[in-house]
């Protein structure tokens, strides 16, 4: 586990990693920060502030909103550890994914 990283406490030393998660969604889907915000409610502002590190720790209900309109959603999947000899620990019992969802018309 990298150095001051705790899912436990939600205490990231840096930022929260679903941030580059999302940096590289927005990136790929080739969206501007204003369709994203027309689109999601979520400001230029709040975007920037995630991407340029002045936000560690973005709210729930407003990853869930810019994740929507790139056709993404969040969720948990159970955790699984890296090899057969390491038990998976009780603090990290689920990890967060994004998974791309398809829009039915």
């Amino acid at each position: 586990m990298a150095k001051g990283f705790t899912y436990k406490s939600y205490s990231f030393q840096d930022k929260d990693p679903i941030i580059d998660e999302v940096r590289g969604i927005v990136q790929a889907s080739g969206f501007t920060y204003s369709k994203i915000e027309e689109h999601s409610g979520v400001t230029s502002a709040t975007l920037r502030a995630w991407f340029q590190g002045k936000t560690r720790k973005p709210q729930a209900a407003t990853l869930n909103a810019v994740a929507r309109v790139l056709g993404y959603k969040i969720g948990f999947v159970p955790y699984v550890a890296a090899s057969a000899a390491e038990p998976p620990r009780r603090s990290m019992g689920h990890v967060v994914r994004m998974a791309k969802i398809r829009r039915v018309k």
